[in-house]
């Protein structure tokens, strides 16, 4: 059997040269793969003709402990750990056209290595913030789109880069050797990364293309500081594939959260009972006619829905909604726009120590609710929605504005 201690997930960004890593602190994962067949008939035959085989679609979520490492974030938006000066932060913008690649090694209890689950042209399709009660551990979602995944049986999935000094074909010995996964295929993908873009190269012996040969990857075309990375099955592991990760903290808690909303002046918000930031892209990906794969990536609209619940004990956060707490008079209807909310989550109970923060802006309140059920105190909750966000481990970066 396989469980969850002999599964390694790991992450294999396309941009920039940021190498792949485990990522930490998962909870749960989980994937559905559609494939998209439809049966196709014929007028005069009685049975069916057969089947039309699309484009496959596949939805991944993983749950993640917050621990305020940016690790992970990075891997989606593709973007280096920042050197001494540079930003921290990541915004929405950073995470719609990027893509990664997504492993699973997989261990069985008798340590035999089972294979891998690989997961190509990972998108992020939206991901939520939750503090789900005054006790619950902070967590992550994320909602992960493709179009297909793979089983390789028995074997490993690879990696291998190397950056480019000399102008023209760069040949790249490949460590671990490549084994044949399918009839003459060595090679999943050959990416370039050149001046902040990444090309996926064909495969082929013409201009900007890549060809295998006795394991040997050889890319034509290339330029100076041209980062070359190359994705293939091998035998062995190309990598330590796991190691465990007690240098940073094991969860934060809803404990170590404080939680800031700013209508003109800002205000700490007391009496929370859970908190919730979902976030969802509305992604419109491309193909092209003689390709199977999405060749364009993109989002028309980006949505962050803020949800606030507490117990009804007075109108403090109506009143800061409202723009004026001197009248008595509170009108919904007149709830003020450009609304910043931020969640600052620290390492311990005496929020000493910052860790990561998610600050939400241009939010306008979208709803407002009561709840009174018999023998129970009154549940209050404000929802809030915009399109803004950034996240940092940097506090100076998310300070409200």
């Amino acid at each position: 059997m396989i469980t969850a201690k002999f599964v390694k997930p790991r992450a294999f960004p396309w941009n920039s040269a940021r190498v792949p890593e485990q990522v930490d602190r998962l909870q749960n994962i989980s994937g559905d793969l559609s494939l998209n067949r439809e049966e196709l008939w014929e007028i005069g035959r009685e049975d069916r003709l057969g089947f039309r085989k699309q484009t496959p679609s596949l939805s991944f979520s993983a749950t993640q402990y917050e621990y305020g490492s940016m690790k992970f974030w990075y891997d989606l938006a593709n973007k280096e750990d920042p050197a001494s000066g540079d930003d921290h932060y990541i915004d929405l913008d950073d995470l719609t056209t990027k893509k990664c690649e997504l492993a699973a090694f997989l261990t069985d209890e008798d340590d035999v290595f089972v294979g891998t689950i690989y997961l190509p042209n990972i998108r992020v399709n939206g991901f939520s913030i939750n503090i789900g009660d005054p006790d619950a551990i902070v967590e992550r979602s994320f909602d992960l789109i493709s179009e297909k995944y793979r089983i390789i049986d028995g074997e490993y999935f690879a990696y291998d880069s190397a950056s480019v000094s000399v102008i023209g074909n760069k040949v790249i010995t490949l460590s671990p050797v490549p084994v044949e996964y399918a009839t003459g295929k060595y090679i999943y993908r050959v990416l370039r990364v050149r001046a902040g873009a990444v090309t996926n190269l064909a495969e082929g012996t013409d201009t900007n293309q890549w060809s295998y040969a006795t394991g040997d990857v050889t890319v034509r075309d290339c330029e100076v500081s041209d980062l070359i990375k190359v994705y293939y099955v091998s035998a062995t592991a190309y990598d330590t594939l796991w190691t465990d990760n007690d240098t940073v903290p094991q969860t934060l808690q809803a404990d170590y959260c404080e939680i800031y909303m700013k209508v003109g002046t800002g205000a700490r918000i007391y009496r929370l009972q859970s908190v919730g930031i979902d976030v969802s892209f509305e992604r419109e990906d491309h193909k092209e006619i003689g390709n199977s794969e999405v060749v364009q990536t993109g989002v028309t609209s980006k949505t962050v829905t803020i949800s606030l619940n507490r117990f009804g004990e007075n109108f403090t956060l109506e009143q800061i909604l409202a723009g004026d707490g001197t009248m008595p008079d509170i009108d919904p209807e007149e709830f003020v726009e450009n609304v910043q909310l931020l969640v600052k989550i620290y390492d311990d109970k005496l929020h000493s120590n910052f860790k990561i923060g998610y600050l939400c802006t241009g939010l306008t309140p979208s709803t407002l609710g009561f709840t009174q059920d018999v023998q129970a105190n009154m549940e209050s909750s404000n929802a809030l929605i915009g399109t803004n966000m950034k996240i940092s481990d940097d506090e100076s970066e998310v300070a409200l504005l």
